[in-house]
């Protein structure tokens, strides 16, 4: 068998394409996160508009809210500081002020812990269920995540894009079944969306623990008017 010098590197990358293939089933495809909403309010209809909802919206979340806290909880796990762990759950807990999206990220997050805790056993994993279990953490997902790819040896750098682009992919995803979008139209969003990921990575590393938080008053509302909706085909 033909070995590189470099395999050692990437000996993370089989379980990174493993669990953010669509196959891998935490329940993101049941939900939109916010885009439904949006689009019934006219506000997303188009590629253009799919677009600008992304890079409005979604980076506004990323760069200054989800990315900060993976990088803290990334941080938190690797030094085995659950004390700052149970800090960033609750923190989460109360930055999303949807129920809508609160509820779906602890709905991925307990469901990752649970397939993880059966795929791969891992101290980490056995911690945070515990953890769980004694309603100290609820756990949001990005926890999960951030565990997960420790325990991959993936590198931070790594795990931020990674959450990053699946981030900006669901939306894209969700729009082919709620605007009048072909796949490629959706394709064409993801790759300009994709290209800020750096960017937005950048950002987010510069956030200090004390600056943490997203203003997004039109997302949080969307999602409010959702969870009332009279029909819908998303959870969130």
């Amino acid at each position: 068998m033909v070995t590189s010098k470099t395999d050692d590197h990437y000996s993370w990358l089989p379980a990174v394409l493993q669990t953010t293939d669509p196959l891998f089933p935490i329940g993101s495809y049941a939900h939109s996160y916010g885009l439904e909403e949006m689009a019934a309010l006219g506000r997303v209809h188009d590629e253009n508009t799919l677009l600008d909802f992304i890079e409005t919206h979604i980076f506004e979340n990323l760069k200054n809210l989800d990315l900060p806290y993976l990088h803290f909880a990334y941080e938190a796990i690797d030094s085995q500081d659950w004390e700052s762990l149970i800090e960033i759950d609750q923190e989460l807990d109360a930055a999303k002020m949807s129920k809508e999206i609160r509820e779906a990220s602890v709905a991925q997050g307990r469901q990752r812990l649970r397939l993880m805790l059966k795929l791969k056993p891992n101290p980490n994993f056995k911690a945070m269920s515990r953890l769980r279990k004694e309603e100290q953490i609820r756990p949001h997902h990005l926890l999960v995540f951030a565990a997960e790819y420790l325990a991959n040896a993936s590198p931070l750098e790594i795990a931020l894009a990674t959450w990053a682009y699946q981030t900006l992919a669901a939306p894209c995803a969700a729009a082919l079944k709620l605007i009048r979008i072909g796949q490629e139209g959706a394709q064409s969003a993801l790759t300009q969306a994709i290209e800020s990921i750096p960017g937005l990575i950048d950002h987010s590393m510069s956030v200090e623990r004390e600056y943490v938080g997203s203003f997004n008053p039109l997302l949080d509302i969307a999602c409010d008017r959702h969870e009332q909706a009279f029909s819908r085909l998303f959870i969130s």
